[in-house]
């Protein structure tokens, strides 16, 4: 009798055996989606970040301009050559330079970087 139920206690090992492959499958597969979840939350925070940084840079190149006008149309009241002017237009012209930075900032920020290639761009 004993070699009778070899036959059948091996089908039980490898049953087993099939069953426990395919559990550690299913776990890994699990694993994986979470991770795979996780990763595509961060990238949505990511987005999301990027799209805020891009929205105060407008709005304070924006806000900046406007700042500058004024200022402009106060330095276009006082006499050619005086102090006041001339220092006004000092100030203008950093602030021009500051902006433009700024512009070059948000068009960096809009881009893709070159240096990934899972962006489109």
């Amino acid at each position: 009798m004993p070699t009778h139920l070899q036959p059948s206690l091996v089908l039980l090992l490898g049953g087993l055996a099939l069953c426990l492959l395919c559990l550690v499958c299913l776990l890994s597969l699990l694993c994986w989606r979470r991770t795979a979840r996780r990763h595509a939350a961060a990238l949505a925070e990511l987005a999301r970040r990027e799209q805020v940084a891009e929205d105060v840079h407008d709005s304070l190149l924006q806000g900046m301009q406007g700042v500058l006008l004024s200022v402009q149309i106060v330095g276009q009241r006082l006499p050619p050559g005086s102090p006041e002017r001339v220092a006004i237009e000092h100030l203008l012209d950093l602030g021009d330079a500051a902006l433009a930075d700024g512009r070059q900032q948000l068009l960096a920020l809009r881009r893709p970087s070159p240096a990934d290639p899972a962006l489109p761009g």
